[in-house]
């Protein structure tokens, strides 16, 4: 091929080049516009249900490290409690028929579950008609990597029930509660979760939290969670007052996977069992037993 030929070839090839990217423009401009109106569309329907999640209250589910308006709160949990006995770690009427017994660590999103979205039921409906009474009890979970801040935290729970507030410094700790292993739990969260409980003596529950007989209680409680033997919190126990009381019998079996069948098993985490029409049909048949 002559070298004139040749140049006339790689301009007619440069020539196609040129017109197939022309022609390629209107259909990829297309493209992006299209694109750019389903992202349009995306980020307006995030918008919409981010802030269903806000309005209903759904998205503080688990727990986050966004604190809610401390003054809602304190009409919220004044309103669930006002009224109903306490008694340091007790809540309910002294008399009640049956004890129940919630094992839980105030940084664990599994407890905080129960005690914002199930709790309220159950007080309402079987404590301040005074058929149950609860006690909280300390068990070791999500606060593990840090044993000391565990125990301060719980005493400073304890120390507010000493003054018969001890449910309304929880419910405002759970409510209130941070993103777990962060680390936000200090001094000074715990003293603006006193400022909050209605009614607290500060200087009186500053001198409380010093009671190593709070740490000895708290000690005991964690002992008797994991002889229990539910791998994580919440943990319950429940019976008629004054007798034995029994772990939560509504929880299933499974098998560990990856392990040899019948190896071992453990419990599923019975936090979706305690419900109040379950807990009715129970204390239905510890109260017929009673009777």
């Amino acid at each position: 091929m002559s070298r004139a030929r040749q140049a006339r070839h790689k301009e007619r090839k440069k020539a196609r080049e040129v017109t197939g990217k022309v022609a390629e423009q209107p259909q990829t401009s297309g493209r992006k516009t299209v694109i750019r109106i389903r992202l349009v569309a995306l980020v307006a329907v995030a918008a919409a249900v981010a802030g269903l999640l806000v309005a209903t209250g759904i998205s503080n589910v688990t727990g986050s490290s966004a604190q809610p308006s401390s003054g809602r709160v304190e009409k919220e949990i004044s309103a669930l409690l006002s009224g109903i006995p306490q008694n340091g770690d007790t809540l309910g009427s002294p008399s009640a028929p049956i004890t129940l017994q919630v094992f839980g660590d105030l940084e664990s999103a599994d407890v905080r579950t129960f005690m914002v979205w199930l709790l309220p039921d159950i007080i309402r409906e079987w404590v301040r008609t005074n058929i149950v009474k609860i006690q909280y009890r300390s068990f070791m979970t999500a606060s593990a990597p840090y044993p000391k801040v565990f125990i301060s935290q719980q005493v400073a729970a304890l120390s507010a029930g000493i003054q018969g507030r001890l449910w309304n410094f929880i419910e405002t700790f759970y409510h209130e509660q941070g993103k777990e292993h962060t680390r936000y739990v200090t001094e000074t969260y715990l003293d603006r979760l006193a400022d909050q409980v209605l009614g607290l003596d500060r200087s009186e529950w500053e001198s409380d939290r010093e009671n190593s007989q709070l740490i000895r209680q708290i000690i005991e409680d964690d002992n008797t969670a994991r002889g229990i033997g539910f791998p994580d919190a919440p943990v319950f126990l429940i019976g008629r007052t004054g007798e034995k009381l029994s772990p939560w019998p509504g929880y299933r079996l499974y098998e560990e996977p990856g392990l040899k069948r019948g190896f071992i098993k453990r419990p599923v985490h019975p936090i979706a069992f305690i419900t109040s029409k379950a807990l009715k049909t129970y204390i239905e048949r510890l109260l017929d037993k009673e009777s």
